[in-house]
Parts: structure tokens; C-alpha cells; sequence
């Protein structure tokens, strides 16, 4: 009862908080900048919205298709369609609970199937290891390749005219902040070896040792070349998913394919961060495009296309997932008993 309340309380913190910054930042727009905003949405070229809405749709079911992969190194692999639905419904329970939709996917894909939920829940968090990896070097490698453009933002945007008196993003002040990040991480290091027999350091190995297991998990698949290339293939969909919809406003046509890329990585922040982006994604996007030269009006249009795309698709098919899921056949061997 108290994890429920406290999950209820979670969840009504964070659509608030999301809510909070539409609000906010709405409002820090000016009337003229408000009706720009509203005339674009209005007059947008709804087909590229689309093509970027079967990038989308595409992406899943290329995820889909990876989590087989995992799956039939533990058991035969279902048919893809299943493993897509339950996918698909695993994202909508996400929109109203935090980490839900892993639990969900693979008690609805164990419904479906002879697999176990604890064997199918441990190819979830295997994938999910292997994602946040994934993006983390995603995010290094875009910090690294467009650090030009990440400092300029910092300078100008966050720092303004403070940052020009003290030069802060010198040379040698650069590596003195990598090398105290550096120093923090070997503490990080000794405190775990120094106080492993305490409860909560144990706690601590015990979850860096489980993901750890996990990532590594993935090495021992019967087809890791395919797993890497879904990978791809699937970051590149949602990537497709920005830059697709550039084209939906004349006036953002032009951006280039690397500022859908820094959209893409800065982007997933905010959906990490707030419940499914709410409020903050927009903003992060028109943060980004401004960058790229493009208005701050411009860029809160294609945040908020990209994220009503987005939310419009989740909350149709993972509908239609738990209609077309409760009208098949279940199976109870193996599922958890839920409260």
C-alpha cells in the first residue's frame, strides 16, 4: 500500500513539475512569440510529421526484433508481433508509472508465451543496461565532436557575460574540472573496496555487479552482429524522428542533419529526467536549435510537434497493445503475483 502511494505520489510530482515548465516557459514568451508559435503548428506540412511518425513506429518495431535476439538465448524467441505489442504497451504504462513498462512488457509477453516472466524480465534489464551504455557514448562522443558548439551554448547562453570576464572555459581550467572528475571516481572506487562489508556499499557493488552482467550478457548472443546493427538502426530512426520533422515548417528546413543529432542526445535527457518529457523536451530542443541559428519560436515548435508525435503514438498503440493482448489466450506459468 505505501509503495503504491508513494508511486502515485512519484508519478503526480513529476506530470506536475512537467506541467510547471509548459507554464513557465510559455509565459517567458511574448504575445507576438506565442502567436508564432500557434501559426506554426497551424500551417505545419503535416506529411513530413507523418514520415517522421513511421520513423518512430519503426524504431520500435526494430526493438522488438533486438529483444528476440536476447530472448532466444534463454528460450525459443516469439513471434515478433508479440514481443512488439508488449513493447508498445510497456511504453504506456512508463507514461503513468516510472520503470512500469519493463515489468509490464515482460509479464504481457509471458502471458503470450511458455517463457517464464523472470527469464524474460532478465533480458529487459540486459537491454536497458546495454542502452544506457549505449547512450552514454552517445553523449561523450557528441560532447567531444561538437564541443565548439556545446561551448558557445554554455558561454553565451548559460554563463553570458560572466563567463567572457573569467575565461572559463580556458584550456587548463578544462582539464583541471576533468581531472577533479577523474579524482572523484577513483574515491568512488576506494569507498567501495574500503567499506565493502557495509550494508549499503554491498547494496551499491551488488547493482554495479548486475549491470555490469548484464551489459556483458549481451556478448554471449547467437547473433551479436545483428544486435549491434538493430542498435544502429534504431538510433537512427530516432534521429530520422527530428530531423524528419524539420520540414514540417519552412523556416527550420535548413537545419542540419547534426543538430537533429545534438536534439537527439540532449533531447533524451529531458525524457529521462521528467516523465515522458513533459515541459522539459520542448525546451531542451528550442535550447539546442538556438545553436543552429534557429528562433527560439521555431525550436518550440518542432520540440512540441516532436513530442506530441511521440506521446500521440505510445498512448494509441499501447491501447490497442492491451486490447489486442486481452483477447488472446494467457498463460500463468511463471508470472509473479501482482498486488
Amino acid at each position: 500500500m505505501k509503495k503504491t502511494v508513494l508511486k502515485i505520489i512519484q508519478t503526480a510530482a513529476f506530470i506536475g513539475l512537467g506541467v510547471f515548465f509548459i507554464f513557465y516557459f510559455w509565459d517567458k514568451l511574448d504575445v507576438e512569440q506565442q502567436e508564432k508559435v500557434v501559426d506554426n503548428f497551424l500551417k505545419a506540412n503535416y506529411f513530413w510529421v507523418l514520415l517522421a511518425l513511421a520513423a518512430g513506429i519503426l524504431s520500435h518495431i526494430l526493438r522488438a526484433a533486438r529483444w528476440n535476439l536476447l530472448i532466444d538465448t534463454i528460450e525459443k524467441a516469439p513471434p515478433l508481433k508479440q514481443s512488439f505489442w508488449s513493447l508498445m504497451a510497456g511504453y504506456l504504462a512508463n507514461l503513468a508509472v516510472p520503470r512500469l513498462g519493463e515489468i509490464t512488457r515482460a509479464v504481457l509477453l509471458s502471458k503470450q508465451s511458455k517463457i517464464p516472466f523472470d527469464k524474460l524480465f532478465g533480458t529487459v534489464v540486459a537491454e536497458r543496461t546495454f542502452d544506457f551504455f549505449f547512450y552514454l557514448a552517445l553523449f561523450f562522443a557528441a560532447i567531444a565532436i561538437f564541443w565548439n558548439n556545446v561551448k558557445t551554448y554554455v558561454t553565451e547562453r548559460i554563463m553570458g557575460g560572466f563567463t567572457e570576464k573569467t575565461s572559463l572555459f580556458t584550456v587548463w581550467k578544462i582539464w583541471l574540472i576533468l581531472g577533479i572528475l577523474l579524482t572523484l571516481f577513483l574515491l568512488f572506487l576506494w569507498i567501495l573496496k574500503r567499506f565493502r562489508h557495509k550494508p549499503l556499499i554491498q547494496k551499491i557493488r551488488k547493482i554495479i555487479k548486475n549491470l555490469m552482467t548484464g551489459l556483458f550478457s549481451i556478448f554471449k548472443l547467437k547473433k551479436t552482429a545483428l544486435f549491434f546493427v538493430y542498435t544502429f538502426l534504431i538510433w537512427v530512426m530516432y534521429w530520422l524522428m527530428v530531423y524528419l520533422m524539420y520540414f514540417s515548417i519552412p523556416s527550420t528546413s535548413g537545419l542540419s542533419a547534426e543538430s537533429a543529432f545534438m536534439v537527439l542526445v540532449f533531447g533524451t535527457i529531458g525524457i529521462i529526467v521528467i516523465q515522458g518529457g513533459i515541459g522539459i523536451y520542448p525546451l531542451i530542443v528550442s535550447e539546442v536549435l538556438l545553436i543552429y541559428g534557429a528562433e527560439i519560436t521555431d525550436g518550440f515548435t518542432i520540440g512540441w510537434l516532436s513530442w506530441t508525435v511521440q506521446t500521440i503514438m505510445i498512448l494509441v498503440m499501447g491501447m490497442i497493445a492491451f486490447v489486442m493482448m486481452s483477447f488472446q489466450k494467457t498463460k500463468k506459468d511463471g508470472l509473479p503475483e501482482i498486488d
